[in-house]
């Protein structure tokens, strides 16, 4: 069975990048789409800021997190 999570996390990242100067380097880190920024960084998340929206069990029915905590969790 599949479960669909929505969900929201802060993540911070550390990048280098090779630049002739500053400006550039902020430039080329501007222009960057978010994935490439990700794949290219080392990157952590901050404790406790973990959010689910909602969890689709596939029953046609969407979940609160605390329904799911509630109800579904102990299904999977």
């Amino acid at each position: 069975m599949k479960y669909k999570f929505d969900w929201k996390d802060i993540i911070h990242g550390q990048i280098e990048i090779e630049a002739d100067s500053g400006v550039e380097a902020d430039r080329m880190f501007r222009e960057m789409t978010p994935e490439q920024r990700i794949s290219l960084s080392a990157i952590d998340a901050d404790k406790n800021t973990l959010e689910l929206k909602f969890v689709d069990a596939g029953f046609g029915d969407i979940q609160t997190p605390q329904e799911w905590e509630e109800s579904f969790k102990h299904v999977s």
